[in-house]
């Protein structure tokens, strides 16, 4: 895209820049994830919590919580239909998860989400609310354009017909949503940055010593507790001097919108920024029970993420020696297969490599026989290692960021009994 230097085509480039859609797809699915599985978690619950007779009966509640700008569709429902509205809320989250529906499916379950918190308020905690405001974010956007069952069927006939994948250029939104969630994010972080600026506790540590210690959240024994407190007024600086940064953002944004700075300051600030909040709530994970209020920030996280941030991760954690996949070229399913992990490389660790072309299977697998490698998959890896199969692809899910959190389930004693089965079966059939 041509830059645009008069003032109108700087404002429209400022709304309107095309971006990669990729971080809003992703947190299109943690947003999904994490409201279905804390729901879920709650089945046993669910009369107790958001149930006419529960802990708030249904005539209380706008008294006791709020009576203003409040709307909760289980103000108007009847025992039986709050089972019903609970159903209907687990399935439109599973296919916002997996981009059925579209946008339909999202509003079904946003509206859903808010009538379910704004019933049960009581039980809620911060990271809730960050949710809700993610959802009403998202379906303000365009967050269906990557990382949805369409997509992957859409690229697979592409490559199927033409050899060719989607071009990235079809994978991307206007540039305002991104903006509307990082103020957002702003906002947030520098209202707490003032609340915390507000006294002494956080300021000379005690904030953070006796929140260690609280034993309603602290999954630390007193011992450790105790030795932990001794770094408090670091934490607590830490805390507050990365949460006040946020604010840096516009005045450096300001300052690029105008030719004065690059862009390309901004995002690196930003990349720093979101560096130092996942060490503060990743470490809030770690050590206390907070609810889900760091996985939601770190879902907010995926959304900031641009084209830039995307490449700086991959120079940073990328390796130079590449992980070869050997497949069939003659094969299609193989082929959609090699498309499937293309999509899930992020970090771009993965080459691909067609074992039928007599130069690369030479120069990957000289000492493999060709009918070995036509009944499972090889990966050699950067130690010059060699997997198969099944193996090959638990070993693969370590470096593929999408699937992290089912690689260690591949390793449960039994899981690889099974996983050769249905391979081998696969690979016989396809």
């Amino acid at each position: 895209m041509t830059k645009k230097t008069s003032l109108t085509g700087r404002m429209y480039e400022f709304w309107f820049a095309p971006v990669s859609a990729a971080g809003f797809g992703m947190m299109r699915v943690g947003f999904g994830t994490i409201a279905f599985v804390t729901l879920f978690l709650e089945m046993p619950n669910v009369q107790r919590f958001y149930g006419p007779e529960g802990i708030l009966p249904q005539g209380m509640v706008s008294n006791m919580v709020r009576a203003s700008w409040r709307f909760s569709l289980l103000d108007h429902v009847g025992t039986n239909h709050v089972w019903l509205l609970y159903t209907a809320l687990l399935a439109s989250l599973f296919c916002v998860i997996i981009g059925l529906g579209r946008k339909w499916m999202l509003l079904i379950a946003v509206v859903l989400l808010y009538s379910f918190h704004e019933y049960g308020m009581i039980t809620l905690d911060g990271g809730d609310t960050l949710l809700r405001l993610i959802g009403f974010i998202l379906l303000l956007s365009p967050c269906y354009t990557t990382f949805t069952v369409r997509n992957l069927w859409l690229r697979m006939k592409l490559v199927r017909d033409t050899g060719k994948d989607q071009p990235a250029s079809e994978r991307t939104m206007p540039i305002w949503p991104y903006r509307l969630l990082l103020w957002q994010m702003i906002l947030i972080y520098t209202a707490s940055a003032l609340g915390k600026w507000g006294g002494n506790m956080w300021l000379e540590g005690s904030a953070v010593a006796v929140t260690l210690h609280l034993t309603d959240f602290t999954r630390l024994t007193p011992l450790v507790a105790d030795q932990l407190s001794a770094f408090s007024p670091i934490i607590g600086y830490f805390t507050v001097a990365s949460q006040i940064a946020w604010i840096l953002i516009l005045p450096l944004g300001f300052l690029s919108f105008f030719g004065l700075g690059s862009s390309r300051s901004t995002n690196v600030f930003k990349r720093t920024l979101l560096l130092c909040g996942l060490l503060l709530h990743g470490t809030i994970f770690v050590l206390m029970d907070v609810g889900t209020f760091s996985l939601t920030v770190f879902t907010a996280y995926l959304g900031l993420l641009l084209a830039d941030d995307f490449r700086a991760i991959r120079q940073r954690f990328g390796l130079k020696k590449p992980i070869i996949v050997l497949f069939d070229g003659r094969c299609g399913f193989c082929k959609k297969s090699m498309l499937l992990l293309s999509m899930l490389d992020w970090l771009h660790r993965l080459e691909f490599a067609n074992f039928h072309d007599p130069k690369l299977k030479k120069r990957y697998a000289p000492n493999i026989d060709l009918k070995h490698l036509n009944v499972a998959m090889h990966v050699r890896f950067v130690d010059g290692s060699y997997r198969k199969g099944f193996f090959a692809f638990r070993a693969l899910t370590w470096h593929l960021p999408a699937v992290w959190l089912l690689a260690p389930l591949l390793y449960i004693p039994g899981v690889s009994l099974v996983g050769k089965a249905v391979y081998g079966w696969v690979a016989k059939h396809r």
